[in-house]
């Protein structure tokens, strides 16, 4: 056998890299800030006309670049949803980078295009789809947003009504919503925000009379997007009466199930997404409640006809390519070449179990209901948006106080257990208050990492108080 610098040193760095993930939780810094020094040594490596030792620049790699990053996968990683992922998630993706398969279609990588197929029915038949249904990975939740949006536009639109069809949305919709809508053609003028309730839900009744006024007017009202586990609150909008709207008015019903929909996996608690099977498409990342490295995501709908419409086409140079008898992925989404992105999820899935994954979603669900209980016993913490699959919205509160001097309170709190690097927590904006928000997905929290985060943001407050004043 010759030898092999390169598989040596991917060899060592894996087995590096699984020896330094046995580091104790406390001891990890949730974040480490770059200085500009950090910078700068990057700024000075050119790019060179022979080349440097590989040894050396994956040394820059580990020293100089990766510890600069929201470590996603700590337990007190609270900041984001996209946090813990699997290790079996990372082999499979070392795994398809190294075999490097192109995904595009079935003759390319045919038993990778039966895998893709396999997870797609799966989660197709979990949201109550019973036929004809179908779907596509791609790389995220922004990427699928446009793709269903995309399909509901040729559904529901004539070429010539495009300047007339009208979308409802609600104030706590993805971003990728508005962007993906306007890159359909459909400008803010013609994006209604439906009003919402005290719980942040969209309200069906409010949605009716919008979608009645606009037929008035000669528009055509032809998407609705619900979302399930809003990014701000963890929200499930009432998918089945905003379903039923839709369904009286010929309206394409989509869902934005990027986060939340991940919570079909559990048997005690996807009774919280009654009424998805209403919309005609829902989308559902796996990389942010099913444990998966960055990206995989899914665009699944109710016939996958609506699909091919948008995006089949038949150039010679794939003639000799296309399956006579499956679908191609080429066909049903916006992407030709792509990664296997689903083959991580299918042996995640293979080796875990589906019992499992439900396991730890409601784990992480009873958490942060936990935490919400351990908050409640403090008069200085105010509840904006109770415990909603794993998410909390709070702040806190000094009757001393203006609204003004509580909002930058509560940023300056999280800046500062943020910088300690304790913990990763942000805030946001809920009902005209900045909030603390807390997404407790990581299956590895404990209780006892809550009791600690809460006492470090009293200690916090109480310092910046005794600042303020």
């Amino acid at each position: 056998m010759g030898h092999h610098p390169m598989k040596e040193q991917l060899s060592n760095i894996i087995s590096t890299y699984f020896e330094e993930k046995t580091v104790d939780k406390n001891q990890q810094l949730t974040y480490k800030e770059p200085s500009s020094e950090a910078f700068e040594k990057i700024i000075q490596l050119d790019f060179p006309a022979d080349g440097r030792p590989l040894k050396e620049m994956v040394q820059v790699l580990k020293e100089e670049v990766f510890p600069y990053r929201v470590v996603g996968e700590h337990p007190r990683s609270f900041a984001f949803v996209p946090a813990p992922v699997e290790d079996v998630s990372k082999l499979g993706d070392i795994l398809t980078t190294l075999y490097n398969p192109n995904a595009a279609g079935w003759f390319s990588a045919p038993v990778i295009a039966q895998i893709h197929k396999l997870l797609i029915d799966y989660f197709c038949q979990k949201m109550g789809y019973t036929k004809d249904f179908g779907g596509v990975f791609v790389s995220g939740g922004s990427l699928a947003n446009l793709t269903a949006l995309i399909a509901a536009r040729d559904d529901k639109l004539e070429l010539d009504q495009i300047t007339k069809g009208v979308a409802y949305v609600s104030a706590q919709a993805h971003h990728s919503i508005n962007k993906g809508l306007r890159m359909a053609g459909i400008p803010d003028s013609r994006i209604r925000r439906v009003k919402t309730d005290g719980a942040l839900k969209m309200i069906p009744e409010s949605l009716e009379e919008m979608i009645q006024e606009d037929q008035q007017k000669g528009l055509i009202p032809f998407v609705v997007i619900g979302t399930s586990g809003t990014t701000n609150s963890g929200t499930i909008d009432p998918l089945e009466d905003l379903g039923k709207v839709c369904q009286r008015h010929n309206v394409w019903f989509h869902v934005d199930g990027a986060f939340g929909a991940s919570v079909i996996m559990s048997k005690k608690n996807a009774s919280l997404l009654k009424g998805i099977e209403y919309a005609d498409s829902t989308i559902l990342d796996a990389h942010k409640w099913l444990y998966q490295t960055y990206t995989c995501a899914m665009v699944l709908v109710k016939d996958k006809k609506t699909l091919l419409k948008s995006f089949s086409d038949d150039p010679s140079y794939l003639q000799d390519a296309h399956s006579g008898q499956q679908i191609d992925s080429w066909d049903i989404g916006p992407e030709l070449s792509r990664p296997a992105l689903g083959v991580k999820l299918w042996l995640t899935l293979q080796v875990l179990g589906t019992d499992k994954l439900a396991e730890n979603i409601d784990y992480s669900i009873e958490m942060a209901k936990y935490l919400e209980t351990e908050l409640k016993k403090s008069s200085h913490w105010e509840i904006v948006s109770s415990a909603q699959l794993a998410m909390i919205n709070f702040r806190y509160i000094d009757k001393s106080k203006t609204e003004e001097e509580l909002d930058q309170l509560n940023s300056k709190i999280a800046q500062k257990i943020q910088g300690s690097g304790w913990a990763n927590i942000l805030t946001t904006e809920l009902k005209n208050k900045k909030v603390i928000r807390i997404c407790t997905i990581s299956p590895k929290v404990t209780k006892e990492d809550l009791l600690e985060t809460i006492d470090r943001l009293d200690t916090f407050a109480a310092e910046l108080l005794v600042f303020s004043n």
